[in-house]
């Protein structure tokens, strides 16, 4: 599918810029046509449990497309925190390990670390250059008790691509678990888990990957898997998870030992029409465009006097579909009214303003948002 083909599944765009993917996405008629199919089937159907099941197997399968692995080494979850919690609160950590990670990552990557210092483990974490996350400051922190480094694809303040390959090319080494926050990356950027020489990346489904808040994914390397314990146990994490009267505890062997309890009918079938559509238009399609817009915003930006969040200007290997910017003279929150009464739709961080447009937006709509901050600089 051409990417502006699937603009007419997005009913947002009759009466609003959508330019807040990185916070949340509006629901695309699909998305809601399979939530409504799976409340028929939930209200109308007396038997649903093999469509249920099909389902949740269609959803694994198109994750496990998504980023290069095999259906078994995906794990649903309730998003990003629910999955980095899961690696976090299930390896057996010795007191004197560490962890490296970054400073101005999103929580979610950083609170589920940090609890693990009651077990006597340190985070350590690297200092922004210029606003990158660069392998030499990450290595630098990296030693022989260090046991996760802990990291974004993307960061959601200023849109900079960490280099994952390299890092973890290093961090196979030294035997380090390379774990990734992915959720500002996946559903734009093309994300291979092998090619990145990563162990474990989770994402939730709300932001790029224009599913709904409060269900994401996890993939495991098959290496990694053996190694953690669910820190949830029921039904759903056994091998023999159907022998009711002669109950067998065995974990299961693929990462759905991690889904320990009924999944989400409603939220399942969201988010495999999500993703369907993301690999229907294809993620190197996705990425084509999205960069396009995102270049045209900042040629825009620099031209019209605003400054644009370091790193700027940004290799391609650097960028993704987040872009912030500021003014002076002007505060964040006086630019964001400025484009809201517009009918843009973004969001503010600290003191400046972030875009991050999607597939499904224009040059058209690029170029509205640049007018909008032209009128108010010639009226400044």
């Amino acid at each position: 599918m051409d990417p502006l083909e699937a603009r007419a599944l997005f009913p947002i765009t009759a009466g609003h810029i959508h330019l807040n993917h990185a916070g949340v996405s509006p629901m695309s008629s699909r998305v809601r046509a399979a939530v409504e199919e799976a409340t028929h089937m939930l209200s109308e159907e007396a038997q649903f449990f093999e469509r249920y099941q099909q389902i949740v197997d269609e959803l694994r399968s198109s994750l496990a497309t998504l980023v290069s692995v095999s259906p078994d080494q995906v794990s649903i979850t309730r998003g990003t925190a629910h999955g980095i919690s899961l690696l976090a609160r299930g390896l057996d950590w010795k007191e004197g390990d560490n962890i490296v990670g970054a400073r101005l990552e999103y929580p979610a990557n950083l609170f589920a670390w940090m609890a693990c210092r009651e077990r006597g483990v340190e985070l350590r974490l690297v200092e922004p250059e210029d606003g990158r996350v660069t392998p030499e400051a990450v290595l630098s922190l990296v030693d022989g008790h260090t046991r996760v480094v802990a990291l974004s694809f993307v960061e959601f303040w200023n849109g900079y691509r960490v280099d994952l390959a390299e890092i973890g090319a290093e961090c196979r080494k030294r035997g380090v678990i390379l774990a990734v926050d992915g959720i500002q990356g996946l559903g734009v950027l093309p994300f291979d888990l092998e090619a990145m020489n990563a162990d474990f990346v989770a994402a939730g489904a709300g932001k790029w990957l224009l599913g709904v808040p409060g269900t994401g994914f996890t993939a495991w390397r098959p290496e990694l898997l053996e190694r953690v314990d669910p820190i949830l146990v029921g039904t759903g994490s056994m091998e023999e998870r159907m022998a009711y009267f002669e109950p067998k505890f065995g974990y299961a062997k693929t990462a759905r030992k991690f889904e320990e309890s009924a999944l989400s009918l409603l939220d399942v079938a969201a988010f495999g029409a999500a993703v369907s559509l993301l690999l229907e238009v294809g993620i190197e399609a996705i990425e084509e465009r999205v960069l396009g817009l995102v270049d045209r915003l900042g040629q825009g930006l620099l031209e019209r006097g605003y400054r644009i969040i370091e790193p700027w200007p940004r290799e391609r290997s650097e960028s993704s579909g987040i872009i912030s910017f500021n003014r002076r003279g002007r505060t964040a929150e006086e630019l964001l009214s400025d484009l809201t009464g517009a009918g843009v739709i973004c969001r503010t961080h600290r003191d400046f303003v972030r875009l991050s447009p999607h597939f499904y937006n224009t040059e058209e709509e690029i170029d509205q948002v640049l007018e909008v901050l032209t009128r108010q600089e010639v009226a400044g």
